[in-house]
């Protein structure tokens, strides 16, 4: 059975000319707007979505925080002519699977859909490189975890509570509730399980 793709784009010659592409491997459908996104993905079930940001109704990042919040299964590839360090560190922490400029062949949009579908991440490299070199430069060192987060975090993946991780360090709970916001805003994590994946990601357990 070949994969179903999703096309989310409101240029309609740009979408038909990505979906006749994808059609000599995969099953199509194309839409114009994150509303008809939205309500055609249940019924559709789509394996990968491929969306611009720049959408008439909502943006790109509404369509895959929407995907995301619903727990589906559906990998994300956005091609996308906003190649800025910004965007692309913003749909990093979404956890999308892969970026392309707009401007890419079809030969590179049927190589990077078919890594992604045998579920590898895809980054056009130079925008990738760019932003490794000069965005994350700029942010690491603000974002580093400090010893004493590092002893609360430790804490919160014991399922200790505020009141119990206070009372251990000898803190205060406001404290520890702002060690708890600091770690969810440099890991990228909204909730407890994306901290724990963090700790397991630096081999903290």
């Amino acid at each position: 059975m070949s994969h179903k793709i999703l096309v989310v784009d409101d240029h309609k010659v740009f979408a038909e000319s990505i979906a006749s592409v994808l059609r000599n491997k995969y099953e199509v459908v194309e839409v114009s707007s994150v509303e008809k996104a939205i309500q055609i993905v249940t019924t559709f079930s789509p394996d990968l979505i491929v969306t611009d940001l720049q959408l008439p109704d909502q943006d790109g990042f509404y369509l895959i925080k929407s995907v995301k919040s619903k727990g589906l299964d559906i990998k994300i590839l956005v091609l996308s002519s906003l190649t800025n360090q910004s965007t692309i560190h913003k749909l990093i922490q979404l956890g999308i699977n892969g970026f392309l400029n707009k401007n890419v062949s079809s030969i590179d949009l049927l190589n990077a859909i078919q890594k992604i579908l045998q579920g590898e991440s895809f980054f056009q490299a130079d925008i990738y490189n760019d932003y490794i070199k000069n965005f994350k430069l700029k942010t690491d060192k603000s974002n580093e975890i400090t010893p004493r987060e590092i002893d609360v975090l430790k804490l919160i993946i014991e399922e200790k509570t505020t009141s119990e991780i206070a009372e251990i360090l000898n803190i205060s709970n406001y404290t520890v509730e702002g060690y708890r916001k600091n770690l969810l805003n440099k890991t990228g994590a909204t909730n407890v399980v994306g901290l724990i994946k963090y700790a397991m990601k630096i081999n903290l357990i």
